[in-house]
């Protein structure tokens, strides 16, 4: 976590806020991609407000980002 804000200079990559409440998001989902958890390819800073805009914020992961990747679905 430490180590992708330091990489984005404590920036949001979507809005640029620099500072304030920041959470380290990861791109490719948390639960779904274990290999990547710690990977910090895989993450990225950014703001509360724009963490909650991506398709795999809390419940959306469900909802959003495995309709649009149906191959990773747990059938």
């Amino acid at each position: 976590r430490t180590s992708v804000f330091e990489r984005d200079r404590f920036t949001c990559q979507w809005c640029k806020q620099v500072g304030g409440r920041l959470e380290a998001d990861h791109i490719k989902p948390f639960s779904l991609f274990p290999d990547l958890r710690l990977d910090i390819n895989n993450g990225r800073t950014l703001c509360v407000e724009c963490h909650k805009k991506t398709d795999t914020y809390l419940s959306k992961l469900f909802s959003v980002y495995l309709k649009k990747h149906p191959e990773l679905s747990y059938a």
